[in-house]
């Protein structure tokens, strides 16, 4: 009898969770979908089922006029074009220079380290907005505004991909390095050839972050370029709302575009993005 009970509470169990898992995939999913959806809708239509289940379902007229008029009217592929150039320069750099600084502190001893190690993670909590106008002036300086240097290069020391990179070091064993010694390789040596190979799931993960990161950002843009010459696609999405009217249509068909490279990086790290995970787990 209490085996037929217990049978019974799992099963309970079991179903409870799984519709916890379909709850909180349906709050992640829906934007999206409430997103893509409006796209293929006329403004019209957006308002009319805005408040109604109807703005997640494709009902109503379709149409692909919403793509064509971001494309033409907005130059959208111009702006994609500065976005991904500066993208590229910014999580290549983000990946090796962080892995650079995660390896020295992770596996080599010297002074001052624990320290760095401390500053590190104190910087990791200050907000971006706390240290943005001091960037600036930097960058001004330097004569990098209204340029890819200027929006890629100011951006790629960031604590929390130093943190993630020192942790994962820290974790490697010590007798690679040994060995690679005795052998007669170098401290640069050892991390081009033997330690980022082995660090392909924590890049992985640094290298969604920092797409994301970089890919969305709207402060720092709007504070470096000038001019439409440098702009990226957060800043174009700005023009589709006027203080006369509001574009929604164009608006979410523009927003589509641009999560479609998210999707694209996602899905070729996966892989080593759910391995990062799994091995975070089993450390911890």
């Amino acid at each position: 009898m209490r085996t037929a009970m217990s049978k019974e509470k799992k099963i309970i169990y079991t179903l409870l969770m799984y519709a916890a898992y379909i709850l909180a995939a349906f709050i992640f999913i829906a934007p999206i979908v409430y997103m893509t959806v409006s796209s293929l809708k006329t403004d019209a239509q957006i308002v009319t089922d805005m408040s109604t289940f109807k703005a997640f379902l494709p009902v109503g007229t379709l149409t692909f006029d919403n793509f064509v008029q971001v494309i033409d009217r907005v130059n959208f592929m111009k702006f994609f074009k500065n976005s991904a150039v500066v993208a590229a320069i910014n999580v290549s750099l983000v990946v090796i220079v962080n892995a650079m600084i995660g390896y020295a502190l992770g596996l080599l001893e010297f002074k001052g380290k624990n320290l760095m190690i401390s500053l590190i993670i104190a910087l990791s909590i200050i907000p971006t907005e706390a240290v943005i106008i001091n960037r600036f002036m930097v960058a001004n300086e330097l004569r990098m505004l209204n340029s890819y240097a200027g929006l890629a290069l100011p951006t790629i020391g960031y604590p929390m991909y130093i943190f993630l990179y020192y942790n994962h070091f820290k974790g490697m064993p010590k007798e690679l390095m040994e060995a690679a010694i005795v052998d007669g390789e170098t401290y640069g040596g050892i991390f081009w050839r033997i330690m980022l190979p082995l660090s392909k799931p924590i890049c992985a993960t640094v290298t969604i972050m920092a797409f994301i990161r970089t890919w969305g950002d709207l402060l720092w843009p709007t504070l470096v370029t000038r001019d439409e010459t440098y702009r990226t696609l957060p800043l174009a999405l700005r023009a589709l709302s006027t203080d006369v009217y509001i574009f929604w249509g164009q608006i979410f068909a523009f927003a589509t575009l641009m999560t479609i490279p998210v999707f694209i990086i996602f899905l070729m790290f996966q892989k080593q993005f759910i391995q990062s995970l799994t091995m975070s787990g089993i450390k911890g």
